[in-house]
């Protein structure tokens, strides 16, 4: 199947691949299916959550757990509604990220985090009661702080 792309064109996806959000996202309620994509620069851990339905609509998104070390957001029994799992430790999260012209202000949304059954590949955006979880957290802060422990 191809889907056009905003970033890269034209693009040969893996059906099998995609992600649905029954609810769609927050303010994009009416685009259920995406794709990830891998971005080329950086390490690996940036990805772009592409919508199939609409060239224009695409998050970057990455692990959360790969940058900011002691995120552990509460997910309660209705945010995993839908999600067909059993227990949380099923399912992955990803967090959208704001990339600026500034690269440096880079900031993650870790209050809204994308809860995702891989098995499955079905996704849900959960908002989280937590007053420690905000739209704005420093992505380079927290890797600044990461290097700060080992190094």
């Amino acid at each position: 199947m191809k889907i056009l792309t905003k970033r890269f064109g034209l693009v040969e996806v893996d059906p099998s691949k995609a992600l649905t959000f029954p609810d769609g996202l927050i303010g994009f309620s009416e685009y259920k299916d995406y794709l990830v994509i891998d971005l080329e620069a950086g390490d690996g851990s940036l990805k772009l959550l592409q919508s199939i339905d609409e060239p224009t609509l695409e998050f970057v998104i990455l692990d959360p757990r790969c940058v900011f070390l002691n995120y552990d957001p509460e997910l309660y029994p209705n945010d995993l509604a839908g999600l067909q799992v059993d227990s949380p430790d099923e399912l992955m999260l990803l967090v959208v990220v704001t990339v600026p012209k500034d690269v440096r202000k880079m900031t993650a949304n870790l209050q809204a985090p994308l809860v995702v059954n891989p098995k499955r590949r079905l996704g849900k955006q959960v908002v989280l009661a937590s007053p420690e979880y905000t739209t704005k957290h420093s992505v380079l802060k927290a890797l600044a702080s990461q290097v700060r422990r080992t190094g």
